[in-house]
């Protein structure tokens, strides 16, 4: 991974740690592909088997129902297969000395990412379900920054929050927050 794709870096700042979201997060593009091949397979078989002109008007139009299927199939891959899967690959939780950011799709021009010497407070929250849940297990969950006055940053699908959170609050304290 380049370096400058993640952020650029003032001088004496360090990455502390670069992470993507939890993997899990691919879960549902993996579902959306394996339902989308048995469905466009369940339909050309159905279409051959149910329908199999042999006249020339009829046949063009089997062969162009067959393309509309494929183009439709090919349409929602790509809507819920490849976009998410890229968005994954690109975004970035990132802490440094001094910042905290959020690089990649999810943010609108590409990057947030506010100073920790303004950090309010930071915790993690695993949203509906009971303790030792499968969100406890899978080790993920959401952190949620408060920047007061500059707003916040909400860090969905984390790997180790409980562990993130506590990177937050030392490199926090690094850089002489009063509130950490």
């Amino acid at each position: 991974m380049r370096r400058s794709r993640l952020l650029d870096l003032a001088p004496g700042e360090e990455t502390v740690v670069a992470t993507r979201p939890h993997p899990l997060k691919l879960a549902g593009p993996a579902a959306a592909a394996w339902l989308l091949v048995l469905l466009y397979s369940a339909l050309r078989r159905v279409l051959d088997l149910t329908w199999r002109p042999t006249d020339t008007p009829w046949t063009t139009v089997h062969t162009f129902v067959g393309w509309v299927l494929a183009l439709a199939a090919l349409a929602a891959a790509w809507r819920f297969v490849v976009l998410p899967v890229w968005r994954w690959l690109r975004t970035r939780f990132v802490l440094t000395t001094r910042r905290l950011a959020l690089v990649g799709p999810p943010v609108k021009d590409g990057q947030v990412s506010l100073p920790l010497t303004e950090l309010r407070s930071v915790r993690v929250t695993r949203g509906e379900g009971t303790p030792g849940a499968a969100r406890e297990v899978l080790d993920r969950g959401t952190v949620l920054a408060d920047f007061g006055p500059l707003g916040g940053l909400k860090l969905a699908g984390c790997p180790q929050p409980a562990r993130f959170v506590e990177l937050v609050r030392e490199s926090a304290a690094d850089a002489s927050n009063a509130w950490a």
